[in-house]
Parts: structure tokens; sequence; C-alpha cells
């Protein structure tokens, strides 16, 4: 029986290995905090694996990495890393030989992993210091983890080169803080991608 199971599942991976593509990309992403300060953007660079499922219809999860920051002035800034992990569907529609346009949906999920800021940076209503500090550390009640969820569209040229343009609305709070105050992010992304 384990011997079944084991072939059974080298069979599976090997199926999808035959339907899948890697995609390695970089570009421009941004996040809007509501009630709290302008928009922080910045750059992205990220893996995919897209697997195909069935007649173009695919799914790609994957991880990025993303530096983001704000600046108003030397004195007033905040910059922040986040560590992401999209599974996004797609489908891809032949277009015209050599092009395929692939809209795509689905979920991030989203973890920030160093936040720093100095200035009049505002966070439920608090200004915090002047002096650089450690956004997490600072601000306990600032909620490192979300979940968005979004969708867009890309351009596939050749098999080869993926373009891509979207959109992704947090749905989380990350104002843990009692005062209940709703903090929620949303931004925008362009990307280009190499596919292997």
């Amino acid at each position: 029986m384990k011997k079944i199971i084991i072939t059974l599942a080298l069979a599976a991976v090997a199926a999808l290995s035959a339907n899948a593509q890697i995609g390695v990309g970089v570009g421009y992403t941004s996040k809007n905090f509501t009630n709290v300060f302008e928009n922080e953007g910045g750059l992205y660079a990220g893996v995919n694996y897209n697997i195909e499922l069935v007649n173009g219809l695919a799914v790609a999860p994957g991880i990025e990495f993303a530096m983001l920051s704000y600046k108003k002035d030397d004195l007033n800034y905040q910059k922040e890393n986040y560590l992401a992990v999209p599974v996004l569907f797609n489908y891809a529609i032949e277009v015209a030989d050599g092009f395929k346009l692939v809209p795509f949906l689905g979920p991030t999920f989203s973890y920030g992993i160093s936040g720093k800021a100095k200035g009049g940076v505002s966070w439920g209503g608090i200004t915090l210091s002047s002096n650089e500090f450690d956004v997490y550390e600072t601000y306990k009640d600032y909620n490192k983890f979300d979940i968005l969820i979004g969708g867009g569209v890309a351009l596939d040229v050749m098999d080869m080169v993926r373009v891509s343009v979207g959109y992704n609305q947090g749905l989380l709070n990350r104002n843990n803080d009692s005062d209940g105050s709703v903090i929620k992010t949303s931004g925008v992304n362009f990307g280009v991608a190499y596919l292997f």
C-alpha cells in the first residue's frame, strides 16, 4: 500500500510539473493605510510557480519580498519590509500568436518583517518620537500580519515575459488598539517577470 501511495504521489508531481512554469519578477508596489498617512511605495522581487489545472486555468503560489517607504522630508519617514505569499488563480486567453492575456485573482498573505520610522508619524492618533525607532517595537498594537484579496491582468509575450498590473485590498485591521480605529491597507503593483 505504501508503494502505491508513493507511486501515485510521484505521478501527480510529474503531471503537475509537466504543466508548470516558473516566473521570476520585479516591480513597483504601493501600500495605502487608511486614516494614517500617505502611501508607502517601493520595489518588490519574487518568484512564483504557475501550475496549470485544466484548459488554461492555473494557480500560481509564490513568495515576494517588498521594500516600501513613505518620506515627507529627512525628519519624517517610515520604512517597512514585507514578506508575502500570493496564491493567485489565473486564466490564459490567447489573443494573438505568441500573446496571452492572463487575468488573475486570489489572496495574498503578508507579514511585516521590519519597520523603521522617524518624525511625526502617527498611528491610531498617537504621534511618535522624532528619533528613529522600530515601528513594531514602539507601537505594539500595530498588526504585522495581513490577508489581502486582489486581482489584475497580465500580458504574456512568447511564453517568456509577463507584464502585469494589479490591485490588493487588505481584509484585516492593522490596528489592534482598543480605541476602535480601523487601519486597513490597499495598494497597486506593476511588474515584469521572466518565465522559465
